[in-house]
């Protein structure tokens, strides 16, 4: 039992009251059955939908409250003086001022001959502007006690990450928790375009699943999801390829896309999802040994250059696109060598409780525990056909896209997305291609179509940066700003938000109740991400 009246020593009165209210809710929700913040029936009632699905994101929307910024930002007018642009497979132009007003690029003019009225960012006079860039693959936690969404939207901003695809939303909270951020003035960005549930069918992963049992069901959950403010739909588990199919013909009546996950049993060009993710699919289902997905990610020995041929071939013919997400391939080889890499300075961006609870390779995400030596062995056999599958694709003109699946083991928030891009280079992309992949073409992946150059009337989503990114000694430490719909935030002040969010997890008596919650919120919201 968990006193209200007892506050242990040095413990702030605050934080501890928080935590009893929070834990007492966790565990009355245990209880009860509630699991996955209220998306699962609760005992004698039945289960509350999350928010977007129940009121519906113009409702939702007209609630959001102003809120005072997180980070300094100047909104503009504006003038990045003297700078050098950027644009992948175009030659550089510059010196030149570029005046950033209401949003969008206003100007581009010879030094010393912007329009008068604009503050002129002298800190980042001759640095060099490239296109913002779009992770399409992310997902955003939970919006519990923990309050984890304004870092992981800070470290997005801070590595030039302005928009991105948060590809499931596992309790319904995290969206809403996202982009309440952007709707109240937080923070600019990034800007989120969203699947929120999971459309699936038998027992569900994540409380917050659709769940398509006959065709004929697909237009209705198209409807919600479009109702919720959802662009894209998610389809996930142990769907066939009729469900499928009329997910998809429903999603494009609708105007929406469908992206997700080729099912177990069915190959890549069988299941002929629009945008298949991880490179499920790829191994045909015969060859895997058994039905879980560390099996999908690591069974690849059968993946050879015939099958990448297969692949590629259905991927032409049926205009379809992959995702690979070739960075979680890495961070599973790194969960091998998890005692090394839990002090990495990429992990060191998130609380400790990551590396400790939630990837921890005995106790974290079950479907990740005790691995074995050969699968490790198998993983590194994996990542390199998947590397070869992805060149081979891109040579041949494949619609590949670059996304990290935030929370999956090392995966961090924005400074993975680089990774993934020099995971990309590795396979024989050129990094110039790379940075349009990430850039421009996948901003109109996502319909975002006045965002694809750095021309005068484009949207002003940009990265400043002291030398060239397309240089290959480039590292995502020499952006000094992050411009995001227009508004200018600079790394330092950044670095200072951060570092504030951090600190709210140092304190012994926090860090102690943070990693208690972890554990248990791990226990509770992943429990079914088992196989």
């Amino acid at each position: 039992m968990i006193s209200h009246h007892h506050v242990p020593e040095g413990a702030p009165a605050s934080e501890w009251h928080a935590f009893v209210h929070a834990a007492h809710q966790m565990t009355n929700a245990s209880c009860c059955g509630g699991g996955a913040a209220g998306t699962e029936p609760l005992a004698g009632r039945a289960p509350v939908a999350p928010v977007l699905l129940r009121v519906g994101h113009g409702a939702w929307r007209a609630g959001i409250k102003p809120a005072r910024p997180k980070v300094p930002t100047e909104r503009g007018p504006f003038v990045l003086p003297g700078v050098t642009l950027l644009e992948p497979g175009k030659v550089p132009v510059g010196p030149v001022d570029l005046v950033v007003a209401a949003g969008r690029i206003a100007a581009i003019c010879t030094p010393g001959t912007a329009p008068p009225g604009a503050r002129v960012i002298e800190t980042l006079r001759g640095h060099f502007v490239a296109p913002g860039l779009t992770d399409m693959h992310i997902h955003m936690p939970p919006d519990n006690i923990l309050r984890l969404t304004p870092l992981f939207m800070l470290l997005n901003l801070r590595f030039g990450v302005v928009r991105a695809r948060d590809a499931g939303d596992p309790d319904g909270s995290s969206t809403p928790a996202a982009l309440a951020l952007v709707e109240s003035g937080a923070l600019p960005g990034p800007d989120i375009r969203y699947a929120y549930a999971f459309v699936g069918d038998g027992a569900a992963r994540w409380g917050n699943t659709l769940r398509l049992t006959r065709p004929e069901d697909a237009p209705d959950i198209v409807a919600r999801l479009a109702f919720a403010g959802a662009s894209w739909i998610k389809a996930y588990e142990n769907l066939d390829a009729p469900r499928i199919a009329a997910l998809c013909r429903a999603a494009d009546e609708a105007g929406l896309q469908v992206m997700g996950h080729v099912p177990t049993a069915l190959g890549l060009e069988e299941a002929r999802l629009p945008d298949a993710q991880h490179g499920f699919g790829v191994p045909l289902p015969a060859m895997l040994r058994r039905d879980h997905v560390l099996n999908r990610a690591i069974d690849w020995e059968s993946v050879d250059a015939a099958r990448r041929a297969a692949v590629i071939e259905a991927c032409l013919k049926g205009g379809l696109a992959m995702t690979p997400t070739l960075v979680t391939a890495r961070g599973l080889l790194r969960l091998g060598a998890w005692e090394e890499e839990r002090g990495a300075l990429d992990v060191r961006l998130l609380p400790g409780f990551y590396p400790d609870i939630i990837w921890h390779p005995r106790h974290g995400l079950p479907v990740y525990r005790d691995i074995a030596p050969e699968d490790f062995a198998r993983a590194r056999d994996a990542e390199a056909r998947k590397l070869a599958l992805v060149g081979e694709a891109v040579k041949a003109g494949v619609d590949v896209r670059l996304g990290t699946d935030t929370q999956q083991p090392f995966i961090v928030p924005g400074i993975t997305l680089h990774d993934e891009m020099r995971l990309f280079e590795q396979a024989g992309v050129p990094r110039e291609q790379v940075w349009r992949m990430a850039g421009p073409e996948a901003a109109a992946k996502l319909g975002i179509t006045d965002a694809v150059s750095l021309g005068v009337g484009q949207r002003a989503d940009l990265i400043v940066t002291a030398s060239s990114p397309f240089a290959a000694d480039w590292s995502p430490d020499r952006i000094k700003a992050t411009v995001c719909a227009g508004a200018c935030l600079l790394t330092s002040d950044l670095d200072s938000a951060i570092r504030v969010e951090q600190r709210r997890f140092e304190n012994r008596f926090t860090a102690h109740l943070v990693r208690w919650l972890a554990r248990f919120s791990l226990e509770k919201n992943a429990r079914n991400f088992a196989s």
